[in-house]
């Protein structure tokens, strides 16, 4: 869909701010770009869903001035982008167009134009230059509205959505981010549905997966926090919808704790994921790329989901829709507890100003 009219969006009374580089930005300065600001009412996922399949990434604010771990959005852009190939529609056979865009397998090659046109995307020193005026940009403007909404200073943290896709039907590249409140949870611990199988191409934080994943959101049941994704034949898990998961064991040799998750060439690693693997590296905290199995989930000694929003959430109840029994992790964990504290306070060490 090369459409991103926002007039006929959903009213969920959530005021966001969308900042678009125009092309005429070309020929400007990088550091005052020509941009188009809306100011409209839509999630974040919606908002995604305006616009043709492309690369994405979601951050967080800190203190609202500053963007966490910015570097690393940057790099995962990038990434994705030089994954992901664009090609029109109109190239690519209309039957197998979603198996294809899925599992990015093509017959056909992304044009020469297109390929041009995407060079200084696909660079993390250039794509630096490009997006933070409009981080910039939209960060001021959602802090002036909420504060005048408010009466007051802009208090809560700022959810950040970044997208690069290619429209065909206007021949140019897009470069969009999207500003929103970040609802801080409520919840201590939450509860996960282990249901799906794992992506074809999770490697690539795609806005196709946005798509996909739409009816698996729907079936989660109320009080639920998020759909865990396994392999039905080894019971294998992957990763959460939108979020990486974790379990705790227990090394009889070494007589300590070990943290396990997915190997990163089967999952999208997170920013939150990253910061994980060094707090356990640095505090001499057991962490190993493997596969957590369903099967052993009455032995460990708790896991837990991170993301961009939720951070370290510690999981109480894991259920299994293939019928076997819910499995209650312990309410307490000392190396979850570390971890999690520690998370919250690297984010702050890994903070880049973009407001002053």
């Amino acid at each position: 869909m090369d459409s991103h009219d926002f007039n006929n969006t959903r009213n969920d009374n959530e005021l966001s701010v969308i900042v678009e580089r125009l092309k005429s930005s070309d020929e400007k300065n990088l550091d005052d770009p020509d941009c188009t600001i809306n100011e409209v009412e839509v999630s974040s996922g919606d908002f995604l869903l305006k616009y043709p399949r492309g690369a994405y990434t979601s951050a967080r604010t800190v203190k609202r001035k500053s963007v966490m771990d910015l570097q690393s959005h940057i790099d995962r852009m990038v990434h994705s982008l030089r994954l992901m190939k664009f090609i029109s529609e109109e190239v690519v056979p209309t039957e197998k167009c979603q198996d294809d865009k899925e599992n990015n397998s093509f017959e056909a090659e992304e044009s020469s134009q297109v390929t041009r046109e995407l060079i200084s995307y696909r660079k993390s020193d250039t794509f630096k230059l490009m997006i933070i005026p409009l981080l910039r940009k939209g960060l001021s403007r959602y802090c002036e509205i909420k504060e005048q909404n408010n009466k007051g200073e802009c208090e809560d943290e700022i959810k950040i959505t970044i997208l690069v896709c290619y429209s065909f039907k206007e021949k140019r590249p897009i470069l969009v981010a999207h500003f929103i409140n970040l609802h801080s949870l409520k919840i201590s611990s939450c509860k996960v549905e282990v249901y799906g199988e794992p992506r074809k191409s999770a490697e690539a934080k795609d806005s196709q997966w946005v798509r996909d994943r739409k009816s698996l959101e729907s079936s989660m049941q109320p009080g639920f926090n998020e759909i865990i994704l396994s392999d039905s034949c080894t019971h294998n898990i992957y990763e959460g919808l939108s979020s990486n998961f974790f379990a705790v064991l227990y090394n009889p040799d070494k007589k300590e704790p070990l943290v396990v998750t997915a190997p990163l060439q089967y999952v999208l690693e997170g920013t939150i994921l990253k910061i994980v693997k060094i707090v356990c590296e640095r505090d001499k905290i057991d962490f190993q790329f493997w596969f957590p199995n369903a099967n052993d989930a009455e032995q460990w000694k708790g896991a837990f989901i991170t993301s961009t929003s939720r951070l370290v959430l510690p999981i109480e109840l894991i259920k299994f829709r293939d019928g076997r029994p819910f499995a209650k992790l312990p309410s307490h964990n000392d190396t979850i507890d570390h971890i999690k504290n520690e998370v919250e306070k690297e984010i702050f060490h890994r903070a880049y100003r973009i407001l002053r």
